[in-house]
């Protein structure tokens, strides 16, 4: 079989530029390799809202970066900002400020609400006392 369920972001890239070069090569030709991959794309487009959505903006984030295995360091570095800032607020230590949001969001190509749905912070100095 040429093509099956789409399992992660690479195939998916790849299903994406045969589509699109299927589409301005020969349309009655490709038809039903263009149909097919549609559908695949599509399939793979919901299932990865629907995940995404129950995601709060800090597990999210980690998501991607695993999946597309970005340092730390190298998002920061991208986005011009502090290896520490981004530490942080994988860490639960610090929300994602606006300025953030527009960052990430513009950098992963994703809408803005995907980061900046609350979520809470965790609090070490309580966590702290308690051991102490």
């Amino acid at each position: 079989m040429k093509y099956k369920k789409i399992p992660n972001l690479s195939v998916y890239t790849e299903y994406c530029n045969k589509y699109e070069t299927l589409l301005t090569d020969n349309y009655e030709k490709n038809k039903d390799e263009i149909e097919l991959l549609g559908i695949l794309i599509d399939e793979y487009d919901n299932r990865q809202t629907e995940f995404k959505k129950k995601m709060n903006p800090v597990e999210l984030l980690n998501s991607i970066l695993e999946e597309e295995q970005i340092t730390k360091s190298k998002l920061a570095k991208d986005l011009g900002t502090s290896r520490q800032l981004i530490s942080d607020i994988i860490r639960y230590r610090r929300n994602i400020s606006k300025e953030m949001v527009t960052k990430l969001s513009t950098y992963f190509k994703l809408r803005p609400e995907a980061f900046s749905r609350p979520y809470n912070l965790k609090n070490y100095k309580t966590k702290a006392r308690e051991t102490a």
